[in-house]
């Protein structure tokens, strides 16, 4: 971390691999004496317009901030490296443990977020103990798309299309998915970038949050609108380098 550049070597026949790394804003910079070519990520020169070209960076822009709450049991299985002290966290399948891309779904009537907008992650704790206490924020991402499939019961989207949408990204299965879209009179899928986690020990609890007046008194805390100073405090607390995340 703190390098302005980092590189990649490739060769051409690997089709799928250049593509994800442009997808990320690398750029081709010539060839190596092997033939490979040469990418390189700078740094100075992100593209903030798409969340995949300057990841991991937030756009310096950024005025607002979210939450998103996850139950413990699915929070697990999403963001297996937002470890937890005297946790066990089950394994899940390598295609979602190793993505990058995560989907969250819901019911709410309205989606309070935006493309492009950070959100911490909250992991809603539903086991003994005080939940103030146990209940904390533990990754960060940034919002990459917004789907309704379904908003007060009227069908904007087919299963089909919207599996097609989704793929891999989801803990759940399409079993539990159908159900949801049958039943449901609303379903939000937000697609989410995994930015980054806060690591064992540095998990920020509600307890911290509502002390330090970063969590609502009322109302559910995903209609809660963190601002830019907020944020930058959440993170702070997490042992979070702001300059090395949002540089300006």
């Amino acid at each position: 971390m703190g390098k302005n550049e980092i590189y990649v070597t490739v060769f051409e026949k690997h089709n799928t691999l250049i593509m994800l790394l442009e997808k990320f804003g690398f750029e081709v910079a010539g060839k190596n004496l092997n033939g490979e070519r040469v990418y390189i990520h700078d740094r100075h020169k992100l593209d903030y317009s798409d969340p995949f070209k300057c990841f991991p960076f937030i756009n310096p822009a950024v005025d607002r901030a979210g939450y998103i709450i996850i139950d413990d049991t699915f929070h697990d299985n999403m963001f297996p490296y937002s470890e937890l002290k005297n946790t066990l966290q089950e394994s899940v399948g390598l295609s979602v443990e190793n993505g990058l891309s995560k989907i969250y779904v819901g019911k709410a009537t309205s989606v309070p977020y935006v493309i492009g907008q950070p959100v911490f992650i909250y992991r809603k704790h539903n086991g003994n103990g005080v939940k103030r206490y146990k209940s904390c924020l533990t990754s960060y991402c940034i919002i990459t798309d917004i789907i309704r499939p379904k908003v007060a019961g009227r069908i904007n989207m087919s299963f089909d299309d919207l599996m097609r949408r989704i793929g891999n990204k989801s803990v759940y299965d399409p079993a539990h998915l159908w159900t949801r879209y049958n039943l449901d009179a609303n379903m939000n899928v937000i697609e989410m970038l995994y930015f980054g986690f806060f690591g064992e020990g540095h998990n920020v609890n509600m307890d911290w949050l509502s002390r330090n007046g970063c969590w609502p008194n009322g109302g559910y805390p995903t209609s809660y609108v963190l601002s830019r100073a907020q944020f930058e405090q959440i993170l702070k607390e997490a042992r979070i380098d702001v300059k090395n995340v949002i540089i300006n």
